[in-house]
């Protein structure tokens, strides 16, 4: 089915009469599958949380303690297997509850009746008290930073005021749909039409482009910016001048972001300069992108642009919440390359397309969906892995007929497409690098930052981010129940499913760091549930003869508000064109006495070792080829990527090494183990120079 040919069917059903699916009536506020729901959420929760007590250590000691690591720093490593494993014991509750559904609806004659219904509201109600008690912990929690030690300082994501008007938004959310007129009035609005459309994408476009303006800067602008932003873009532009210069990922350069996206910036490189302008350019065009296939998504859900609209603004300006810094130089996960488009861009294109499969477009043929899957996965098994999971989900929550045939057949296709995105990979590798690729060094970081500990931190107990996993539960067990009875509108089901299934996945990532500045970077996927969530609610209340909204309910229009609160963070374009026209005397990224010591000490074309800020950059500009297999010394953290490092020198028969000054005190001991001496320091470049001698 085509958006254009649902829009009346889907504007109806938003703004009046009954749901796509039929499964709500004047009688009940929920369905036999969402009673059923609510029935089991609360046994779910209560054998979840027993088993995270009592299994949590054995099941860390035996599966997910790590191998003893040696780091270069001391006490640098704290892992927490039994963490670990009641991450895990939660993630799989939801999915515990999804079975429950489906096994409970089997019986529902049985099972629901007046006093299920009763029970039901209860466990209804302790879903918002849990999400009333998720926000308000923001306001009281402290976040361990080492054994006994606590922050002094809470981090407080939405203040009382937002809070107060997000209240505010909700009720009326609850009240303006009551009323006829309003419900009129709203629907002519929604009525596409050729006009609306194109005014809808071209709002949808500037203000997308004007959230990715924090994000752009230059060689001359980055001193200037948050400090935050500046001392991380060096890893990222590394990763694909690394790739210019030679090193290719999975093929001797160890990547700890991305493993198929330096090709794609490598080749606009190529074509408009080795610069942070071209790179950054090109990062805010495809993260834009990325965000404009999450507005076709909605467009699909609700068939109206206009609508759409009104969702993808607060998704937006919640995606890319402020972090910290000013309103005119901030950092937010716009500016968080690693984040946008390396982590999200990928799954939020993969989750466009399986929107046009569920609506009737192409692609039609799975192998095809998942071939972008895989290749998604690949590029960062950390959040691709949940992504190509999350669409598999979502294709069998969404079968025309569920029988075991027909998921085999869907499980087959999925694991074809996967091996053919690996297939492609490996051409494309061989093709670059001259061998076949190393697939285990896509999860090398995933290791170390995860498993082995390095630079974790304790995940609180309470805190917000217990009301985004109630959020990614919430949208995996409606989907369930909607799969359960069959709704119709499975472009809503499988998106609910597919965002469920990705935010629970990629939910490690904080879980690992546990630091209260990372949990904004989960906002994004948050928000686009909440939008899709919200869509539910408001069909399911205006289905209700009553139109009143039940608890769970009143959560997602309040959890909406909170959003839409978001857009007061939304930039001036021309503070961000003062921002980016400003000049720092010296370029912070151009390091021409670093480029001329390389240059001088070492022949061109030499394989040389440069371990210092942009060491790839400074090879490719001095002529010489950086044999460093990482992107920053920061990401060669363990003695036994120094004995990767070390190899390498000797297959390569490296002769000059070249490290930063303020490295020196820990490197030079690694580097002598392969026979390197100090010979000279640069006072100007503060580079100083080894050498090994080569028979």
């Amino acid at each position: 089915m085509s958006v254009r040919g649902n829009a009346r069917r889907d504007v109806t059903a938003t703004f009046g009469g009954r749901t796509a699916s039929g499964d709500d009536d004047a009688r009940t506020q929920w369905s036999t599958a969402g009673t059923s729901a609510l029935l089991a959420a609360l046994p779910c929760a209560a054998v979840a949380a027993a088993a995270a007590v009592l299994l949590g250590p054995p099941l860390g000691r035996a599966l997910l303690t790590p191998e003893p690591v040696r780091f270069l720093l001391p006490g640098a490593s704290r892992p927490e297997p039994t963490a670990h494993a009641r991450f895990l014991i939660a993630v799989l509750a939801p999915f515990a509850l999804a079975l429950a559904i489906a096994l409970i609806a089997r019986g529902r004659s049985r099972v629901v009746g007046p006093r299920a219904h009763a029970i039901a509201r209860a466990v209804d109600g302790l879903v918002l008290a849990a999400a009333v008690f998720s926000v308000l912990a923001q306001y009281v929690l402290a976040y361990r930073v080492g054994a006994g030690v606590l922050y002094r300082e809470h981090r407080v994501y939405f203040t009382g005021a937002t809070l107060a008007v997000a209240g505010a938004i909700a009720v009326a959310l609850v009240f303006v749909p009551r009323r006829p007129a309003a419900r009129a009035r709203l629907r002519s609005i929604a009525q596409e039409t050729r006009a609306r459309r194109l005014a809808a994408v071209a709002l949808a476009v500037g203000f997308c482009a004007l959230w990715l303006l924090t994000a752009f800067n230059t060689e001359g602008s980055i001193g200037l910016a948050d400090t935050t932003v500046s001392s991380n873009v060096t890893l990222w532009l590394d990763e694909t001048v690394a790739l210019l210069n030679g090193l290719a990922p999975l093929a001797g350069f160890h990547a700890q972001y991305a493993q198929l996206w330096p090709y794609a910036a490598a080749g606009a490189m190529t074509l408009l300069g080795a610069s942070l302008g071209v790179y950054a350019a090109l990062a805010a065009a495809c993260s834009g992108a990325a965000m404009l296939a999450v507005f076709a998504i909605f467009r699909r859900v609700v068939a109206s642009s206009v609508l759409a609209l009104a969702l993808f603004v607060p998704f937006v300006a919640t995606s890319f919440f402020k972090i910290h810094g000013t309103l005119a130089n901030r950092y937010s996960p716009a500016s968080l390359y690693s984040l946008f488009p390396i982590r999200y861009g990928g799954p939020y294109v993969l989750a466009w397309l399986l929107a046009r499969r569920l609506d009737g477009r192409q692609p039609q043929r799975t192998v095809v969906l998942f071939f972008v899957a895989g290749l998604v996965a690949l590029n960062n098994p950390e959040f691709g892995g949940p992504a190509f999971a999350a669409t598999l989900a979502a294709a069998l929550w969404t079968l025309p007929r569920p029988t075991w045939a027909g998921a085999a057949r869907l499980v087959g296709a999925a694991a074809a497409g996967a091996v053919a995105a690996t297939v492609a990979v490996g051409l494309l590798t061989l093709a670059v690098a001259g061998g076949l690729p190393h697939f285990a060094d896509a999860l090398e970081f995933v290791r170390i930052y995860g498993l082995d500990g390095f630079g974790m931190l304790p995940m609180p107990v309470a805190g917000f981010h217990l009301a985004i996993y109630l959020t990614f539960a919430a949208a995996l067990a409606l989907a369930t129940v909607r799969s359960v009875d069959r709704a119709r509108d499975v472009v809503l089901t499988g998106m609910l499913c597919w965002i469920g299934v990705f935010g629970l996945g990629i939910g490690g990532y904080y879980a690992d760091r546990g630091f209260p500045d990372v949990l904004i970077e989960l906002f994004s996927p948050w928000a686009f549930a909440l939008m899709l969530l919200l869509v539910a609610a408001v069909r399911g209340m205006l289905a209700r003869a009553s139109r009143w909204p039940t608890a769970a309910e009143l959560a997602v229009l309040a959890g909406f508000g909170v959003a839409v609160c978001s857009i007061a963070q939304t930039p001036t374009p021309w503070s961000q064109l003062a921002r980016v026209s400003q000049r720092t005397p010296t370029p912070t990224l151009q390091a021409p006495a670093a480029d001329r010591f390389v240059r001088l000490q070492s022949g061109r074309g030499e394989h040389v070792l440069i371990v210092a800020p942009l060491g790839h950059l400074i090879g490719y500009r001095a002529g010489v080829r950086d044999m460093f297999p990482y992107a920053d010394v920061a990401s060669a953290v363990t003695v036994g990527q120094w004995d990767t490092v070390m190899r390498l020198v000797r297959e390569q028969r490296v002769r000059f090494a070249f490290v930063l000054a303020d490295y020196a005190e820990v490197l030079v001991p690694q580097l002598s183990r392969a026979g390197f001496r100090v010979a000279s320091l640069d006072r100007a470049s503060r580079l100083v120079q080894l050498v090994r001698p080569v028979s």
